[in-house]
């Protein structure tokens, strides 16, 4: 049996400060539909897999939310299974939550989106329309473009004249890169939040140029029907000397005394993540530019960190420990927005270098089972089975074999599965395979189940069996797919319009619990 609360009382532990994990079992497509501020997505389709990850503490208080439709019972013995102590169900799911008057969200990432906003509004922070810096580049005033995105996104698309410096890289490697104080800075990206967070990490590292934000991003400049440049390579990876780095550690330094962010050394290190009784996430915020390759902790550089914090930290009010390589400098820009967002911060000193004194606690206990997979002729001489496929609704649509059915996880109640002797499962992730699998043969021990590997190798060679024809998403059946504003970067304006007016609105919908929860005023 679950546990089963009101959401009155869940939403009072959610500023009690105290740890909460609040976790969406329902698919992607459900949540950016809509789901209460503090949720993280955790979908039942890889709830095992990835709940271990989001959440390592086997005794923080877990909420789950299901769309009123029992789902969070079944997860709930789930997670109990997996040595979860303190598991919680929203009596009534989402539909309760909002019978109480409690706003939803809709889209992605909201609490670091809207934490931007906030700190844009907080901070002041300086900006400029697209138009004007158009002039600027056009009149060839002293002005210089950063995109704080990742590499990869600037690659994609960016401002003409640009270059690539990932957010939490700024502090470090601008000062070198713009020798003139006459030089106008402006940070951007492809909306507000990185344009914003970047803009005021090097205005509160205490850059003298002239820094502004590029008001809405590259979809700003193409909304105001300007060309985007794409596929440039222009990336700001030249390393510092020695006695710049001193410096730039100095005023470091100043910003983590400033927002009483501790450095640690390696045995409180140690010691906070052998506690128990509270979760510890450790992540290098550094952007890999030198191609480093340290893999004992998760590399998630620092902008990234504070632009999607709900993908990668699945508690409120739990320790981060923030790791770069001893400069401080991209550690202590990271750790002051995330002291803001009211998690409990913490440096490692000497950074990577120390990684490898920490006995790292590892919490992957789910372990899967070798699954019977199938090659294609096998698959081709099979009779009178039941084809399930359960890749993404969106692949699926483009290509699949003839007569087979898409099938989401949190669906297959509805399949009668106890009917089904013979089953292959089609699939391009095994482990999504093998939790499907798993859940069938609890309710029909005797069905027969297989795995194809999908395989695009398959295709071109035995293109008779499958059917290219490609098919529309459906926005009620297709539940893993993200419909929130999803042809912003496909040349469609309306959908850009509506994803920047969803940014600036974010702030409006916030209650009073939810505007006093972040460490800004």
């Amino acid at each position: 049996m679950s546990n089963k609360i009101e959401p009155k009382e869940a939403k009072s532990w959610l500023s009690d400060g105290k740890e909460i994990a609040f976790i969406d079992i329902r698919e992607l497509g459900q949540h950016t539909a809509g789901h209460p501020f503090f949720s993280i997505s955790i979908p039942f389709s890889v709830f095992e897999f990835s709940l271990e990850t989001l959440v390592p503490n086997k005794k923080t208080r877990l909420i789950l939310m299901d769309n009123d439709n029992e789902i969070s019972n079944f997860v709930c013995k789930k997670a109990v299974s997996m040595g979860y102590l303190n598991v919680f169900v929203i009596e009534g799911g989402i539909k309760r939550w909002t019978k109480e008057g409690f706003n939803l969200f809709d889209g992605i990432n909201v609490p670091s989106k809207t934490f931007g906003e906030l700190i844009e509004k907080n901070c002041h922070t300086p900006s400029i329309t697209a138009k004007e810096l158009h002039e600027k580049q056009s009149n060839n005033q002293n002005c210089v473009v950063i995109d704080g995105r990742p590499f990869d996104e600037y690659k994609k698309m960016s401002i003409p004249n640009s270059i690539c410096c990932p957010n939490a890289e700024l502090a470090l490697r601008l000062p070198s890169y713009i020798n003139d104080e006459n030089t106008e800075i402006v940070i951007n990206c492809a909306g507000r939040t990185r344009s914003i967070i970047g803009a005021q990490t090097l205005i509160e590292f205490g850059l003298n140029n002239t820094i502004k934000a590029l008001e809405n991003g590259t979809q700003g400049w193409f909304l105001s029907n300007l060309n985007l440049d794409h596929n440039k390579n222009n990336i700001i990876d030249a390393l510092q000397t020695d006695q710049q780095i001193k410096k730039l550690k100095e005023k470091a330094l100043h910003l983590i005394n400033k927002n009483n962010i501790k450095v640690i050394d390696v045995a409180k290190t140690q010691k906070l993540i052998d506690e128990t009784n509270t979760s510890t996430f450790l992540f290098d915020v550094t952007d890999n530019l030198e191609k480093k390759n340290v893999n004992v902790i998760p590399n998630v550089p620092g902008g990234q960190l504070v632009q999607a914090t709900d993908k990668y930290i699945g508690v409120w009010n739990s320790n981060v420990i923030l790791i770069d390589d001893g400069d401080l400098i991209r550690a202590g820009t990271t750790a002051m927005w995330l002291k803001k967002m009211n998690f409990k911060v913490f440096i490692l000193k000497d950074g990577i270098s120390k990684v490898s004194k920490l006995k790292l606690r590892y919490h992957h206990n789910h372990k899967e089972e070798n699954l019977d997979i199938l090659n294609i002729d096998n698959l081709i001489s099979s009779k009178n089975v039941t084809l399930f496929d359960i890749r993404s609704s969106q692949d699926y649509l483009k290509t699949r074999l003839k007569k087979s059915i898409w099938l989401n996880r949190s669906e297959i109640f509805k399949h009668s599965m106890h009917k089904n002797n013979k089953i292959i499962i089609i699939t391009d992730d095994l482990k999504k395979a093998f939790l499907i699998k798993k859940d069938i043969q609890d309710e029909n021990k005797d069905c027969w189940i297989m795995v194809y590997k999908w395989s695009n190798d398959d295709l071109v060679k035995h293109p008779d069996i499958f059917d290219q024809t490609t098919k529309k998403l459906i926005k009620k059946k297709h539940i893993d797919f993200n419909f929130h504003t999803y042809k912003r970067h496909e040349g469609s304006k309306s959908h850009a319009e509506q994803y920047l007016k969803w940014e600036t609105d974010l702030v409006d919908k916030m209650d009073e619990q939810e505007l006093s929860f972040f460490n800004i005023f």
